[in-house]
This record gives C-alpha cells, structure tokens and sequence, in this order.
C-alpha cells in the first residue's frame, strides 16, 4: 500500500512540471497547484494521525506523529483559506498578511515540537557535529531569510505585517536546524527509516518555501510555479514515513 500511495502522490504531483511544458492552461495550472495545496498536507496529516494511534496513548511515539499530523493539518488549514479569498471577494488576490499566513506558520512549532518529543523518547545525545551543523546551517537559512524578506520588512507600516515576516523569517531556518538535528542521532534500521523519508520532506518543503520568497520578492511568483511541487513532494514523502511507520507497528 505504501509504495502504490506513494506512486499516487507522484503521478498527482507531476503535472505542476508537465502542464507548463504542454502549453496547458495558465488558469488550469493556477487551479491545479492550489487544490494539490489543500489535498496534499491534509493526506499527510490524516496518515500521520491513524498511525498515531497505532502506539498506546502513553508512547511517546502516539504524540509525536499526532504533533506531525496537526503541524500537516495547520498548512493545509492556511491553503483552503488562502483558496477561499478569492471565493469571498469576487476574485480579488489574497492579501498579505491574511488568516491563511496563521496556519501557514503553525506548521513550524508543531513539527519542532514532534521532533524535540521523538528526541527526548530515544535517549540519545546530539552529538557535537551534529550541533555545530545545525548551527551553521541554521546561521546560513537565517542569513538569506532575512535578505529576501527585508522588502517585505520595509513595506510592513504596521506591527502585523512585522510580526508575520519576522515569524516567516525564523521560523525556516528553526524548521531547518531541527531537522538537521534529528537527522544526527538517527540510527539505520526498519524503524529509523521512514524518520530519513520525513527528514527529506522537511528539507524539499524548505526548498520550495526559501525559492518561494526569493521569486516573490523578484515579483516573479505565482501560484502553479514548479517550486510548487516542493511542497507537494515534500508532504508526500512524511505521508510516506507515516504509513512505513504504521506497517511495522500496526501489528
């Protein structure tokens, strides 16, 4: 079932890079992108949720995939309400910030607290490369955050639109860090694989959203762009850890 749901998730993901080489519809695209937007992170959540409650509810395992799972649920939250913008006013583009920028960013200090739960569950020590690591990469994300978002910072004339960029602005390089972290202490193994697939997700998904600013600042961005299916592969591959995790533990 894994592999078939995984295959699924690429044949529906693809067409946000072949639609454009076809000469498909501009609309088409635009419309395409933003239901992958809404249906992908709701999958993952759901799949990270049922195999949640694969383990007994005092594991810590059953917490962390359930942090997984809502951190999952907030972004696809955030994609429906930038969707429905449009719907509500008459076609008129989503405005920055909006409610959708809410669930957007809640994503971040789910997934992190996920990872400081699974942590603290195996009893292990992060080793020093793997702190200095996650420091260097954390200090680099940070450095280009903050120079694609300082027009943003510029235009912000009130403490909102500040306070929305500056939690977009730490909160990539934070998700970046975290992962580079759990990704020094996992061990091989049947049970330590899927982690690998849910650590690739994070780093496709801060892929698309670092490409993302970086086109939106260059007034280049529009929705059905290929850093797109960033985002789409990226909860593809945590739905995929979440239902490996449920195979080998359901039993």
């Amino acid at each position: 079932m894994t592999i078939a749901i995984a295959i699924i998730w690429i044949i529906l993901s693809a067409p946000i890079v072949l639609f454009p080489l076809l000469g498909v519809d501009q609309k088409i695209l635009f419309d395409y992108s933003l239901l992958m937007q809404i249906i992908t992170p709701t999958a993952a959540a759901v799949f990270c949720c049922i195999t949640g409650l694969v383990f007994p509810k005092d594991d810590a395992m059953r917490k962390v995939w359930m942090l997984l799972g809502i951190g999952m649920l907030c972004w696809g939250i955030g994609a429906i309400l930038f969707a429905a913008y449009p719907l509500i006013y008459e076609g008129q583009e989503t405005p920055y910030p909006w409610y959708s920028d809410i669930g957007y960013l809640f994503l971040v200090p789910f997934v992190l607290a996920a990872f400081f739960v699974f942590k603290k569950s195996l009893h292990v020590e992060v080793p020093v490369w793997g702190w200095v690591t996650a420091a260097a990469f954390f200090l680099a994300a940070l450095a280009l955050s903050i120079i694609f978002n300082l027009s943003k910072f510029a235009d912000s004339n009130t403490v909102l639109p500040y306070t929305i960029t500056l939690l977009y602005t730490i909160g990539d390089p934070l998700l970046l860090g975290g992962t580079i972290i759990i990704g020094s202490i996992l061990a091989g193994g049947a049970v330590g694989r899927p982690w690998w697939f849910v650590l690739i997700g994070l780093i496709l998904y801060y892929t698309a959203d670092l490409i993302y600013t970086y086109l939106v600042v260059k007034g280049q961005y529009a929705t059905g762009n290929f850093i797109d299916i960033g985002w789409l592969l990226g909860f593809g591959c945590i739905a995929v850890a979440a239902l490996m995790t449920r195979s080998l533990f359901k039993e």
